[in-house]
């Protein structure tokens, strides 16, 4: 099914209560995998039903997530857990992930007690298997700085710290206490009183600032990373983690 065939077949009320907010872009997140169905609330779990047989998404994204179990299975979880800030219940590797709780078994089975999606796992997959081991400097840095960072800066800005921004902007209160319930703690000692540090992934700290509108200064906002973020995953897999946080920002929110 394309993107547009299945945009026939949804509601086209534009009600705004998934994290997409239209049917159409909707229907195409839906489609490259990065969106569940279910999250229309319009949509009846018959229907639901119905359609998911003839969605063709997240193929490639499960032949990945595959190919980081075999790769996990090879790894000696025990050695690697005190590296990455994780602890062993029994054999099963115990992470936080999103201020949840995650459990990763020897062949790479990921249990939670919360919906998660391909991407989360794929993203908590590759950090065990990066097995990264650097102490944490508490120095911040841009995503730029970071090694090949500065190659997909404008990516970074434009699909992680422009939507946060928007997110800020429309609805600050809510925001904020989202990023509380995922952990996140004020901070001072950054060149904003809006700042707030969070931890996505045990040793992947981030801190969100941001500066409202002033006057002739539109608002802005930065996310910026622990100096050795790059340690523990690769740039790009830290754009999806940023992204990841933006799409949770962005339904809880419109709860």
């Amino acid at each position: 099914m394309k993107a547009l065939d299945l945009y026939k077949k949804l509601p086209k009320k534009n009600c705004g209560k998934c994290s997409l907010k239209a049917c159409l872009p909707f229907a195409i997140s839906v489609i490259k995998g990065d969106t569940p169905l279910d999250e229309c609330l319009l949509l009846s779990p018959e229907e639901i039903d119905i359609m998911k047989p003839s969605l063709v998404s997240g193929d490639w994204r499960e032949e990945l997530i595959l190919k980081l179990c075999d790769e996990i299975k090879t790894l000696n979880l025990a050695r690697i857990a005190p590296g990455i800030g994780a602890e062993m219940q029994g054999s099963d590797l115990r992470l936080s992930c999103f201020g949840r709780e995650f459990f990763v078994s020897p062949d790479g089975g990921i249990k939670t007690e919360a919906k998660t999606t391909a991407w989360i796992r794929i993203l908590i997959l590759h950090y065990i298997r990066t097995a990264g081991k650097e102490d944490l400097t508490g120095r911040w840095v841009s995503y730029r700085e970071l090694k090949a960072g500065m190659v997909k800066h404008s990516s970074f800005v434009r699909e992680c710290e422009e939507p946060l921004r928007e997110l800020f902007q429309k609805d600050f209160e809510k925001v904020v206490a989202v990023l509380v319930r995922l952990g996140a703690h004020m901070c001072e000692g950054f060149p904003t009183e809006h700042a707030w540090v969070l931890s996505l992934l045990p040793k992947v700290p981030v801190a969100v600032l941001y500066w409202p509108d002033e006057e002739e200064f539109p608002a802005r906002m930065t996310v910026l990373f622990d100096s050795t973020a790059d340690k523990y995953l690769d740039v790009e897999s830290l754009m999806f983690l940023i992204e990841e946080l933006v799409k949770n920002i962005g339904s809880l929110v419109s709860c």
